[in-house]
């Protein structure tokens, strides 16, 4: 039980990395959106995103994740990068 209580703590940690990385990252997306605004530029562009995403399914395969599953997680990345953005 007890090495099954490491394993759980574990998972933890790796969860608050991964809730104070999107954090660092919406503190970039917010400084992006700054950039946009006062150059005129659309909060969405296709070319740019595609790219993004494209990146990322191909990173998924070197870490053996399954690109699909990256793909709906970068999806709702982007939909709250967008949002906020807004």
């Amino acid at each position: 039980m007890q090495e099954l209580q490491t394993y759980r703590n574990q998972i933890d940690e790796i969860d608050t990395q991964i809730i104070s990385l999107l954090s660092q990252r919406f503190e970039v997306v917010k400084k992006v959106w700054e950039y946009k605004k006062l150059h005129n530029l659309p909060p969405l562009q296709p070319e740019r995103w595609q790219q993004v995403l494209s990146s990322k399914k191909e990173m998924a395969k070197q870490y053996w994740v399954n690109p699909e599953f990256i793909e709906t997680i970068w999806n709702e990345i982007h939909k709250e990068a967008l949002r906020l953005e807004e």
